[in-house]
């Protein structure tokens, strides 16, 4: 009798450290497949921003036999659309800004002036994943060209050419910092006579990528 009394109070007694163990063996057993799985947090994403700006050495165009030197009151307006960054054959779509999340065309006067200097246009401000990139992409179009008192210039594209410019850059991104890419183009050497219209052919170059805090 008293060994069978011995025997149910070893049982009260270990039966509640059996199971102690049982749940910190099970415990120990979950940590290690989810280290073996390799699973780590997402990344915060970086920011690409595209500056487009007119190249400052490109300022006079020759009509007929008169020489026009750009000035404040001129315009040439240029859409731009559909831009992208890419790694590989791998993409990301750039948005106009921050707050967007969808692709629009938007026109910009390539010959805006701040004082003796073209002005810079920001044309994509878009999250991407962190990475390193290769090249950026995205479509430019012509519209009208407006020079001091001289009537309007219709510009258009050849019909045989693909409006979307490829632009070779490397391009770093990295998490919660902002990478910036400055795009110059050639507005007048862009401009080409064909007969009774002329015709815009881009000149377009990447000049600087930065990485800002």
């Amino acid at each position: 009798m008293r060994n069978l009394r011995k025997e149910r109070l070893k049982k009260r007694i270990f039966q509640p450290f059996l199971g102690v163990r049982w749940l910190w063996l099970i415990f120990v057993v979950g940590l290690l497949i989810t280290c073996q799985n390799g699973i780590e947090p997402t990344p915060n994403p970086g920011i690409i921003r595209v500056v487009l700006q007119s190249s400052p050495d490109d300022t006079f165009i020759v009509i007929v036999k008169d020489t026009f030197v750009v000035s404040e009151k001129d315009s040439f307006g240029v859409t731009v659309f559909q831009g992208k960054v890419y790694s590989g054959k791998t993409y990301a779509i750039l948005y106009p800004n921050l707050k967007s999340y969808q692709q629009v065309d938007k026109t910009y006067n390539l010959l805006r002036r701040d004082g003796d200097q073209y002005h810079p246009f920001v044309i994509f401000e878009s999250y991407v994943p962190p990475g390193n990139y290769d090249s950026l992409q995205f479509g430019l179009k012509a519209t009208v060209l407006k020079l001091k008192d001289f009537d309007l210039i219709r510009v258009e594209s050849p019909p045989d050419l693909n409006p979307i410019v490829n632009l070779p850059a490397s391009m770093r991104v990295e998490e919660n910092k902002i990478t910036e890419v400055v795009v110059y183009l050639k507005p007048f050497q862009s401009i080409q006579r064909y007969r009774d219209v002329y015709r815009f052919i881009p000149k377009v170059q990447v000049v600087k990528v930065q990485m800002q805090p």
